[in-house]
């Protein structure tokens, strides 16, 4: 089936559709034949292929073998993030050979699928109609061995550039796994890390403050200023749309409000990442609402929100600080933990707030933290529940992890600089 042309009755534009809804919800069952086929052909422990519903959606990943669980599916990705957003906006393949050692730890935000499905080795081949990306083929091993590559280029070779209906792309990679910077061995132990730059508390407040105030000027630019530039680029698009101009003309223009679309998106979940306006206007469960959708997208996991508050709005130093412990608490159950689910619950009493992020994945040592991403994440909350006067628990095991934070609800500014002078 090529690209065809769906006509939307309710606003007389016509819109470009990839693939049909059979398709897109996963019941094309000569898809799922072949995915499981060059699952057990291949040995691979996962394999799955992504689709994309228009020219500059999200893609999804909709038909899987080998899969820990459902969550996969969950994960939505706009062109450019994630595998198979960086695939299908390139329009290049990609390889990883042994992710541990070829990314950058601090990138591995940007790889939800290998937080999913737990990946070490990796290669996504885009998938294409009439010339242009549509989808993407990932197939992946959990472990790391030395003929992996030889497996990968065996199934390109028995490909030879289609995929069902779909054409695949394996040349010109993106990324090679031959030549790269060995990230494992660039990690510290965290014992004497920053021991000659330490910081007292008040000036890790003040710099905590400044940064705050730097993230919501930029988020607020983000979103006042070139969103709505955008936005009045596609009222622009839609008055085009309306005149009588040739289906090549009308193709290219859905296909630009789709590129729009798309950065909107982007713009929209790094002005959240940034500073959420919902914090600042709504306040704390608000916020916490709004980039736990994101989370839920990037990472296909679950997030519940239980319990209530007393009042609406607390402080603003104090719901910027609960904020950021529960915020990096959800995004360290969503990309490590391999749970499904996140609970989050509120509750106060007695002047204080009770704030609980569970899941039920498979643990860490607390003693011993691994060392992922910038490495910072535990070490900031502790220090962020600190600087509020806040008590923090962590408990952890092979059943999940739970973090438990009791903070003041009277907080005031002084009171970061009086705890500061009695660390």
């Amino acid at each position: 089936m090529g690209i065809g042309f769906i006509f939307c009755e309710e606003d007389g534009i016509v819109g470009a559709s990839n693939f049909s809804e059979t398709d897109l919800a996963g019941e094309n069952l000569a898809y799922q034949q072949v995915v499981e086929e060059t699952y057990a052909t291949y040995g691979f422990d996962f394999v799955s292929l992504g689709l994309t519903a228009f020219i500059g959606a999200p893609l999804k990943w909709i038909y899987g073998a080998g899969a820990a669980d459902e969550r996969y599916k969950r994960i939505v990705l706009p062109p450019g993030r994630g595998i198979g957003g960086i695939v299908i906006k390139s329009g290049k393949p990609m390889m990883f050979l042994d992710i541990d050692r070829q990314i950058d730890p601090r990138e591995y935000s940007s790889y939800p699928i290998v937080f999913a499905e737990d990946l070490r080795s990796f290669c996504a081949l885009p998938l294409t109609k009439q010339g242009r990306v549509v989808g993407a083929l990932l197939c992946a091993f959990r472990s790391v061995q030395p003929q992996q590559k030889e497996v990968y280029y065996r199934l390109i070779d028995c490909l030879a550039g289609k995929l069902c209906d779909l054409d695949v792309i394996s040349s010109d990679f993106m990324y090679v796994a031959d030549d790269f910077v060995d990230f494992s061995k660039t990690q510290g132990t965290g014992t004497d890390a920053g021991a000659d730059t330490f910081l007292s508390p008040s000036a890790l407040s003040s710099i905590i403050t400044a940064q705050e105030d730097e993230r919501r000027r930029i988020s607020r630019e983000l979103h006042d200023g070139i969103a709505q530039e955008l936005v009045s680029t596609t009222f622009l698009l839609k008055r085009l749309q309306a005149r009588r101009i040739s289906k090549d003309m009308r193709r290219l223009v859905l296909e630009a409000q789709g590129k729009i679309d798309a950065i909107l998106d982007e713009i929209h979940n790094l002005s959240v990442e940034l500073r959420p306006s919902a914090l600042d206007d709504l306040g704390l469960i608000p916020a916490l609402k709004s980039q736990a959708l994101v989370f839920e997208k990037s990472y296909g996991i679950q997030i519940t929100f239980t319990g209530k508050l007393s009042r609406e709005r607390f402080d603003r130093t104090l719901e910027t600080q609960v904020y950021r412990i529960c915020q990096e608490a959800i995004l360290n159950a969503g990309k490590y933990s391999g749970s499904d689910t996140v609970a989050v619950a509120f509750e106060d009493s007695d002047g204080w707030i009770h704030a609980t992020i569970a899941d039920k994945g498979k643990g860490f040592d607390i003693q011993n933290p691994p060392i992922k991403g910038s490495g910072c994440g535990l070490i900031g909350i502790q220090e962020r529940a600190h600087l509020i006067g806040a008590s923090l628990k962590i408990d952890s095991s092979i059943n999940g992890t739970t973090i438990m934070l009791v903070a003041p609800m009277g907080l005031r500014e002084e009171d970061i600089h009086d705890s500061s002078r009695t660390r």
